[in-house]
């Protein structure tokens, strides 16, 4: 039997490194542990539905998802949601709802010390 060697995408062991980097320039643990949620196997990352981050978000907030954002459910208000990757249904509900859709390269860049930021799985 193998050992599990985690994430084979290289895009996706790049930028756990680049949070664990952040995570010690700026002593936030938020991105820490988002680096360990995405160097589990691919099928063990969540993906989470709008209707679960509309039940667990308020209008303004910034959230980050260790997975793919699918777009069952609905949103009714505005978000910033951060991802590996969005389905194409997803991307149009939360547009249309005036959230941003962003990568998770680029939330690091624009709160490096990641205040505010909720983790949903």
């Amino acid at each position: 039997m193998t050992k599990p060697t985690g994430p084979t995408d290289p895009n996706v062991r790049k930028l756990s490194i680049t949070l664990r980097k952040k995570s010690n320039q700026n002593e936030a643990r938020i991105w820490r542990d988002l680096s360990e949620r995405l160097m589990k196997r691919r099928r063990a990352r969540p993906a989470v539905n709008l209707s679960k981050i509309n039940r667990y978000t308020k209008d303004g907030e910034v959230v980050v998802i260790p997975g793919k954002v699918l777009g069952t459910g609905e949103l009714d208000h505005s978000v910033t949601i951060a991802a590996l990757s969005f389905s194409e249904t997803a991307l149009e509900k939360i547009t249309a709802s005036k959230g941003r859709a962003i990568t998770i390269d680029a939330l690091v860049e624009e709160n490096p010390k990641g205040t505010g930021v909720k983790i949903i799985t």
